[in-house]
């Protein structure tokens, strides 16, 4: 028969019975965050100053425990020693009386509260004093020739030497307390100079920030103040901290929207920026393939840097590639907004990167090449551009054939088969997430 299985709570009950105990701890930090600094340095002083001072009281008391009972033990079996000798000479002759009279002699020390005699069978045969008065006992055998005839037992009186002990020990505890009180004085004494330094920069920030919050804690107080401050502004800009990318040779693909400036006037905004969110995304698209970076560099021009290694090749033969791309993949936006496209694509480059905040020196020395590049995307020739930079670079030079025209300018002609092959497929893949992505019809209508 399968027996029911109890469920065991016990895991709740621990919890639930920890959680009143989580809860005040935490409380109580709360409190002690909440003090001023110099009530908060006095009591941490305090406190493991009292600490401190126990375990060197307990200490003590131990040491001191420990020589009080090995005196009393050595004293206690001499004496036991000695009733037994004297004992012995009673017992030999058969005087009980002898016997009983030698305990009451001994029993009126005050440190003896009791004594006993007792047989070899352990029968009492004279017992005087109380026994109960004490737990500290100690034994001697009595021998009468050279034979054990009984034992002798003495009981010594330790009250007095434990209220001693613990008169030693409450004394030096009570020296502890007042130690620690001295030094929560003086610790918060030092403490107070040390806030109202605190205070009064607090106090400057105050006046800066504008935050007239009273915090009980100089430290909260201070921080929260200093949060409100713009450290970003503050902080120091180091010049030529700089990227090695940034000097490196970098391709450069220029695209100049010659539609976008004859929209401005015509359209609508909601359509103007349906009509540059979809431009945006088939050149974003196109730089994904190749790694490019894009930047708005000039009014109605868009500039896309590809620099480092890559498994396709050369920077100048990917921005080439990507320009393939965007050129191919334009008549369908142009299907698909209803609008003229026509981008201008200019392949170059430069010696240097775009630079950054930290580093303006490459993005000047860029800017006459972005010059060149502007001047040959706007130009009315077809096709693609390339400059001479561009022009010498092997890679480029290997997989794409450049053809001149009669303005005596570079541009993209045949592909090799292998590189064709590769952007026919990028191509469609990227056609793909255009009309994918594409507006519902029913924005379309605009």
């Amino acid at each position: 028969m399968r027996r029911a299985s109890i469920p065991q709570h016990g895991g709740l009950y621990c919890a639930a019975s920890e959680l009143p105990i989580e809860l005040f701890l935490k409380n109580f930090i709360a409190a002690i965050n909440r003090l001023p600094l110099s009530q908060q340095l006095a009591l941490t002083a305090c406190v493991c100053c009292l600490v401190a001072t126990l375990a060197l009281v307990a200490l003590a008391a131990r040491s001191s425990e420990y020589t009080q009972e090995n005196l009393q033990g050595e004293y206690g079996r001499s004496v036991a020693e000695q009733l037994a000798r004297r004992l012995s000479s009673e017992l030999a002759v058969g005087d009980r009386l002898g016997v009983a009279g030698e305990l009451n002699r001994l029993v009126d020390q005050a440190s003896i509260t009791a004594a006993r005699a007792l047989d070899i069978e352990g029968n009492e045969l004279a017992v005087a004093g109380d026994r109960n008065r004490s737990q500290l006992s100690f034994q001697a055998n009595i021998f009468i020739a050279g034979d054990a005839a009984g034992v002798a037992e003495v009981t010594v009186d330790t009250s007095t030497q434990d209220s001693a002990q613990l008169q030693f020990v409450l004394a030096l505890s009570g020296l502890a307390v007042l130690l620690s009180i001295a030094v929560y004085a003086v610790t918060r004494a030092m403490a107070q100079r040390l806030a109202r330094n605190i205070r009064a920069v607090s106090a400057e920030l105050a006046a800066v920030t504008g935050d007239e919050s009273d915090d009980g804690n100089e430290l909260q107080a201070l921080q929260q103040r200093v949060a409100a401050l713009p450290l970003d502004l503050l902080k120091p800009q180091f010049v030529g901290d700089s990227k090695q990318d940034h000097y490196v040779d970098t391709a450069i693909l220029f695209i100049y929207f010659r539609s976008l400036p004859g929209y401005l006037e015509t359209i609508d905004e909601r359509r103007l920026q349906r009509y540059v969110a979809v431009v945006h995304r088939m050149i974003y698209g196109a730089a994904g393939f190749y790694g490019g970076e894009l930047e708005v560099v000039r009014q109605f021009g868009l500039a896309v840097y590809f620099h480092g290694a890559h498994k396709i090749g050369s920077p100048a033969l990917r921005a080439a590639s990507c320009a393939w791309l965007i050129q191919q993949a334009a008549p369908d936006v142009e299907s698909q907004l209803r609008l003229s496209v026509n981008p201008g694509l200019a392949v170059g480059g430069s010696e240097l990167g775009r630079g950054d905040a930290r580093d303006i020196y490459p993005g000047l020395y860029t800017q006459s090449s972005l010059d060149e590049l502007l001047a040959l995307a706007r130009s009315q020739g077809p096709g693609i551009a390339v400059s001479d930079f561009a022009a010498k670079d092997i890679d480029l030079g290997t997989r794409i054939d450049l053809e001149s025209g009669e303005d005596q300018i570079a541009r993209v002609g045949q592909l090799a088969d292998g590189h064709r092959d590769l952007l026919e497929r990028q191509l469609q893949i990227l056609l793909k997430a255009l009309v994918d992505q594409a507006p519902e019809s029913g924005n379309q209508s605009d």
